[in-house]
Parts: structure tokens; C-alpha cells; sequence
């Protein structure tokens, strides 16, 4: 590095002066997020962490900003006191968007961005668990699943995996199964995962 104290020295028969300058060499900001990802995804209602690494000298101070306004606890994120990490304790859909880690210097600026997704494990609102219906009647089994991505549904009678078939429907969703003209074979244990 060109870093340091130089000197300049004048020397004659009458005697000697010197001038010193001390130089600092200066590098622009550079910054990664993560290991250079540019997507990431996070599960809703857990924590999620994006790092944000500053090189530069000097080194820079780092602001957060999400889908261009600057991020606050109001958010649900918090930074930490370097500014690299930023944490969001409990992540919600609102939590989707551009995150960007803005560094600055008196070298100049530069900024990182990584795009998040969020994602909704799956559930499945209750509903009636005890059906009876009469022989050669039809009857209709919800299994209304929700989630980000939309969850595939599979029906099962006990442990064997049901599909359509002549009698049986399976709406385009999963989410409906029809038995129509029910025979006592039908009775059983049906679930949906």
C-alpha cells in the first residue's frame, strides 16, 4: 500500500530542511450481501438474517433500505451496531420486497441488493371429522389447505392414496373429494395431507 509519511529533504552547504506529507490512499466501498446471492427466501413466522459485508477504506457506514425507504423497527427489523447484519424476528408477508445495504464514505458509495421472498408453510382448517350418509348418496369432502406456494393436496382412505375414478372426483385444486352413489365399501378413514 501506498499508505504512509513522506519526506522531503533540501540540503545545501548552509544546512538542511524537510517537508513531510502523510498520505492516505483511499478505496471506494465494496459490498456483498450474504455470499453474492441475489434471492432469498424465508419462512413465514421465523427469524431471517441477511449480512451485508463492507470492504472499503475508509470503512463505510452501512443504511438499510427496503423497496427504496430506509428501515426502521417499525418494520420488524433490527441492525445491528456495525450495520452489517439486519435480523427480522418474526417474518410475515408484509417482510416481501428489494432489501438493500447502502455503504458510504468519504471514498464514495456503493450498494448490494437481494430480493426476498416469503414463503407460508401449509394448513388445513378444520372442519365436520364424523359424516354419515345413506347408502347410493353422495357426499363431499373438504380439505380447504392454504399456503405460499399453494400446497398439493393428496387424499388418502386409511393409508392408500385415492385418485379418481368412475364414482370419486377430485376437484382440479384437491381440495374437494365427491363420493357419489356410496356403497358401504366407502365407510372409512379419510384424510387429506
Amino acid at each position: 500500500t501506498d499508505t504512509g509519511l513522506y519526506t522531503c529533504t533540501a540540503t545545501n552547504v548552509a544546512g538542511n530542511t524537510s517537508l513531510s506529507y502523510s498520505l492516505r490512499v483511499q478505496a471506494p466501498p465494496q459490498l456483498l450481501i450474504g455470499d453474492g446471492e441475489s434471492h432469498l427466501t424465508a419462512i413465514a413466522n421465523n427469524s431471517l438474517r441477511i449480512h451485508c459485508r463492507a470492504m472499503g477504506i475508509p470503512t463505510p457506514q452501512i443504511q438499510w433500505l427496503k423497496d427504496g425507504h430506509p428501515l426502521g423497527e417499525r418494520d420488524g427489523a433490527v441492525v445491528s451496531e456495525d450495520g452489517g447484519t439486519l435480523l427480522i424476528t418474526r417474518v410475515g408477508l408484509s417482510h416481501e420486497g428489494l432489501y438493500i445495504c447502502q455503504g458510504s464514505s468519504q471514498a464514495g458509495a456503493a450498494q448490494a441488493e437481494v430480493q426476498v421472498s416469503v414463503q407460508v408453510p401449509p394448513i388445513i382448517e378444520p372442519s365436520a371429522v364424523d359424516l354419515a350418509i345413506l347408502e347410493n348418496g353422495t357426499v363431499s369432502l373438504e380439505c380447504l389447505a392454504s399456503g405460499l406456494p399453494a400446497p398439493d393436496i393428496t387424499w388418502y382412505k386409511g393409508n392408500k392414496q385415492l385418485s379418481a375414478e368412475p364414482g370419486r372426483t377430485l376437484s382440479r385444486d384437491g381440495k374437494h373429494l365427491e363420493i357419489q352413489r356410496a356403497r358401504l365399501s366407502d365407510a372409512g378413514s379419510y384424510h387429506c395431507v
